[in-house]
């Protein structure tokens, strides 16, 4: 999730001042007192610091050497100011007993858990209190924090650093006229400055004339701007908000935007914790014409099973708002409040090891995905889907209760409402029969459904009729898998099975409405399939980039009986269970597949380098399986298909497919597809293509494109996708995307254009991140 804007800062503040100055010293018992060592030290180094005063926010680097003509110490400090012994090593260094430590040329300075880099150091040993001067860094642990001068009180652990300079993960700079830590827990800036950009210039930087942070607590901003380069964007007099590590409620980066439709437009959003497993984010979005939104997510993870989260959204329209003539949905008016409502959650150990699912999606008007939706996969959905589901799995047992509910907008066709209360139902995988070669396998499930059938409305503002139709169904699938083989050259299997399906109601002779007389159906089925005798040979190559190869051929006989049932246009047609194809059937085909081990064993083990399937099936019964002239012209034998796959690497594949038909000797279908990614670079096309097998037309012919290029690799990248139908010489689609990325920052464009029968939409989009922030920006529009 997108981490609050203002809790972002506080995080990076609190981390600021933890490595501004030492935490609270550790109690350790006071040595006694003893006259120092000293000794020249000439293999010591010590690192001078970058200069601090330089116009840059990144860390500073690990000085050279300094001189070799060192000495290192050994001092034993007040015991009545907490004792310890302070260590390190100097070019020049003074001490008076019990009074001062002077130390100056590149000193290096150790006391307890404080590390000390500066130009010229002074140890007040009965007030214990240092000064550093010169090229000052201070050190704790993997905090740092550079600066010209210090003043540091080692008993109460406050003190001043200024021409300050700090760094701490993840990416977070600063730099400010003085840090200061004035009491337990409080600490102040002064004319500072917070960024995420490790430059000298940052691409976008926060300064601030003062800051006074409490941790825990509140950090309280004194004029806060927003810049990009040296150019300020947003400003705030004053400024609240937590100052704490852990998850914080706060307000959200504010996003402006703008569209033709809305006109100037603002989002706000506010972050709110729920407790250490949950939390909320709420919206409100406005607009210049009236286009005024408000809504909110909710997120939970109560334990380490479980987790969900709510999505609730509601849009008032002016009276006036757009509204396309050819909408998908009848019921759609003018000025109508629209809404959306998603909710999500799964209990993997729910009870009694069972797993439990919900998960609702409702809409005010099914021109709500396409028209306020960002995301493609429901900008693109054909219905909307609820289902709550428990499942448990037993050994090879599994057991399902179901609800759901699917909803379809036929357009000026009316509603399609179907619902499941409920789906209870038991699947046995295939489990062996004892000692026996045999498997058995299971399939059953009891229904109850509910369909709502709505026509078209007779005119706006007047209600649509609706029929609904509520009836039950049980279904049983039987089956026998028995391998006849154990050959490793040779698969022979054959199942068996029966189907039983009852309804408790059916379609009449119109088709239109329910009868009131059940319907039983009961139909045997059985297949047969032989894999092999396959053939196949190694080939040692001579060199180069692959050091075997091997063909395999495989012939492939299936054969395939499913009986006949006379009152199928009875079943009123809910899901695959209902659907039903009498057959009798065998087919048979050569599998050819060719391939190759790399000679480098890094490249991994052998894999394969080309396919070729070649199939024909023949029907045993009356169904014809290519047909024409009206039916006048039969055969039973269906058209050949071939399928051939090349893939030159792991990461480049090559697919083609066709369908000839042998009734009149023509190509009927054919499809293309093909893909590479060459380090960060992807592209692919694909290219489907189908004929009137009888006259020879043209019947369908559409490409697809995509390019995805890194102009330059881990900055720029430029993609593409295009739809295109040949036979109507139209482009069904075209998207554009540019995308930047840099240290720090990023932003992307988008631009888009969909034709859908005599419908053309156009949208682009502009989106700003920054780093360790969120989107800054997002302006989007249709044109």
């Amino acid at each position: 999730m997108e981490r609050p804007f203002f809790a972002t800062a506080s995080i990076a503040l609190a981390f600021l001042c933890l490595a501004s100055l030492p935490l609270s010293a550790q109690e350790e018992p006071a040595p006694e007192p003893a006259q120092p060592t000293v000794k020249p030290d000439p293999a010591s180094p010590s690192p001078i610091p970058q200069d601090p005063a330089a116009p840059t926010v990144s860390p500073p680097a690990t000085p050279p050497e300094p001189p070799k003509d060192r000495v290192t110490f050994d001092i034993a400090m007040q015991a009545s100011q907490g004792g310890g012994r302070a260590t390190g090593s100097a070019g020049e260094f003074e001490y008076e007993d019990g009074r001062f430590l002077i130390a100056s040329g590149g000193v290096e300075l150790k006391y307890r858990d404080l590390k000390l880099v500066a130009d010229r150091v002074r140890v007040d040993i009965p007030a214990n209190k240092l000064q550093a001067e010169g090229k000052v860094i201070l050190d704790e642990g993997p905090r740092r924090l550079s600066g010209t001068t210090l003043e540091y009180d080692l008993t109460t652990r406050t003190g001043r650093i200024t021409d300050a300079i700090a760094s701490m993960d993840p990416d977070y700079y600063f730099r400010g006229a003085e840090i200061a830590k004035i009491g337990p827990n409080t600490y102040t800036i002064t004319d500072g400055l917070f960024t995420s950009c490790n430059q000298e210039v940052p691409s976008w930087s926060i300064a601030l004339s003062k800051a006074s942070v409490t941790l825990e607590e509140y950090a309280r901003i004194s004029n806060a701007r927003l810049r990009f380069k040296k150019l300020p964007v947003l400003y705030f007099p004053y400024l609240i908000w937590p100052a704490t590590t852990e998850r914080t409620s706060g307000f959200l980066i504010p996003k402006p935007g703008y569209s033709d439709r809305r006109g100037v437009n603002l989002s706000l959003a506010y972050y709110k914790t729920l407790g250490r497993s949950a939390d909320a984010t709420f919206y409100a979005d406005l607009s210049q014409e009236a286009y005024n939104g408000f809504g909110t997510e909710f997120r939970w993870r109560p334990s380490e099973t479980s987790q969900g989260g709510l999505e609730a959204y509601f849009l008032s329209e002016p009276e006036d708002a757009f509204l396309n003539d050819d909408i998908f949905d009848p019921d759609r008016q003018r000025g109508d409040n629209r809404w959306k409502f998603l909710l999500a959650h799964e209990d993997s150990n729910l009870w009694n090891d069972f797993r439990g699912v919900v998960q609702i999606q409702k809409y005010s008007d099914f021109d709500y995905l396409k028209d306020i939706e960002r995301s493609v996969d429901r900008q693109t959905q054909s219905f909307v889907y609820s289902t709550a589901f428990l499942s448990r799995n037993v050994g090879q047992s599994s057991f399902n209760i179901l609800v759901d509910e699917r909803e379809r907008i036929l357009g000026n066709r009316g509603r399609d409402l179907r619902r499941q209360l409920p789906e209870v139902e038991y699947k046995l995988r295939p489990t062996r029969l004892g000692t026996t070669p045999i498997y058995f396998n299971l399939d059953s499930s009891l229904h109850y459904f509910s369909v709502e059938l709505s026509d078209p409305p007779p005119a706006p503002g007047e209600e649509a009729k609706t029929t609904t139709f509520e009836y039950g169904r049980g279904h049983i699938r039987p089956g026998l898998s028995i391998p006849l083989s154990t050959l490793p050259w040779l698969s022979v299997k054959v199942d068996l099975e029966g189907r039983a399906t009852y309804w408790t109601d059916s379609v009449d002779e119109t088709g239109q409405a329910f009868s009131g007389d059940s319907l039983t159906r009961v139909v045997p089925a059985g297949s047969a399939e032989i894999v092999g005798p396959s053939f196949s040979k190694i080939y040692e190559s001579p060199g180069g980039r692959y050091s075997k190869f091997k063909h395999v051929i495989e012939p492939r006989f299936d054969y395939g009986y499913v009986g006949t049932y006379d009152d199928q246009d009875r079943v009123s047609i809910f899901d695959e269970i209902d659907f039903f194809s009498a057959g009798h059937f065998w087919s048979a085909g050569v599998y050819n597949r060719l391939l190759a081990k790399p000679s480098d064993e890094k490249e991994g083990g052998a894999f394969t380098i080309a396919s070729l399937l070649i199939a024909q099936a023949f029907n045993l019964d009356d169904q014809p399986g290519q047909s024409g002239g009206g039916g006048a012209l039969t055969t039973s034998e269906s058209p050949v298909f071939a399928e051939l796959q090349i893939n030159p690497s792991r990461t480049t594949s090559v697919k083609a497919d066709l369908q000839y038909n042998t009734l009149f000797s023509r190509l009927q279908n054919f499809n293309f597809s093909g893909s590479t990614k060459l380090g960060e670079h992807a592209i692919g096309a694909t290219w489907y293509k189908s004929w009137n097998a009888e006259t020879g037309e043209d019947a369908s012919d559409q490409m697809r494109f995509f390019l995805d290029a890194a102009v330059i690799p881990g900055k720029f990248n430029v993609g593409a996708e295009l739809s295109y139908d040949a036979r109507l010489s139209e482009l069904l689609s075209q998207r554009f995307v540019l995308a930047w990325n840099s240290q720090c920052y990023g932003w992307s464009v988008e631009l888009r254009e969909a034709n859908y029968r005599d419908i053309t939409e156009r949208d682009y989009r502009f989106s700003l991140t920054l780093k360790n922030v969120g989107t800054f920006l997002d302006l989007n529009d249709s044109f």
